[in-house]
């Protein structure tokens, strides 16, 4: 069982190495890239833009601080792995958080976030926010066509342990790819029909994993 354990932890390190050169390079240098360019053209046609389009651009501001800031913290969590410290966490902040960071996305799907009273929890911060940011976008993405998204979240409080729930009006998946959808890389529909590279559940199911929890 040791020898197990070991070769889990270096395989565990492996990952976390790979993130965090992946962090650190393909993901600020673009981003960097924005935020130059936006505050670029922010202070170069200032004059000429009006209040509609400031407070774009103040979004635009925001959203690439949050981003950065989301950056560093991932990349110091993938520096010391699964030595972080569990945290006591808000989730309705979080989830308030979360939707303002998709408020464009939001608004142009017309979605309708119901997010109900939710629990402080103890929880690895960034990668909870994650977890709950992808299965949001999930549930927006795959709706129906012609039907504006609806997306309830919720939470029950359970002997041990809190079951949350995030339901929605969306297409769903058939009974005989639940299980198969949380593999990595696996996409039950068309390349070009959706957007996206399979990669999104199988984070989530490692997620709610690293907090001795099941998703289903």
């Amino acid at each position: 069982l040791a020898s197990k354990y070991v070769k889990t932890l270096e395989h565990k390190n492996k990952e976390l190495e790979q993130f965090s050169y992946i962090t650190s390079h393909d993901l600020q240098e673009p981003l960097r890239t924005i935020t130059s360019s936006s505050e670029y053209i922010y202070e170069e046609y200032y004059d000429k833009l009006d209040e509609n389009a400031k407070q774009i651009f103040d979004f635009i501001k925001n959203a690439t601080g949050r981003m950065s800031d989301l950056i560093k913290n991932l990349l110091d969590y993938s520096r010391i792995g699964y030595k972080e410290e569990l945290k006591e966490v808000d989730c309705n902040q979080t989830l308030q958080n979360i939707t303002d960071d998709l408020r464009i996305l939001i608004s142009q799907s017309n979605a309708h976030i119901e997010i109900n009273k939710l629990p402080t929890i103890h929880s690895f911060t960034i990668v909870l926010r994650l977890l709950f940011q992808n299965l949001i976008t999930n549930a927006i993405k795959f709706s129906k066509k012609g039907v504006n998204p609806i997306v309830q979240v919720d939470c029950i409080k359970k002997r041990n342990a809190y079951e949350f729930s995030i339901k929605d009006n969306g297409i769903g998946i058939k009974k005989e790819y639940q299980t198969k959808i949380f593999e990595i890389f696996q996409q039950l529909h068309l390349k070009g029909k959706y957007e996206g590279t399979g990669i999104g559940l199988a984070h989530c199911q490692k997620i709610v994993n690293l907090h001795g929890g099941e998703i289903w």
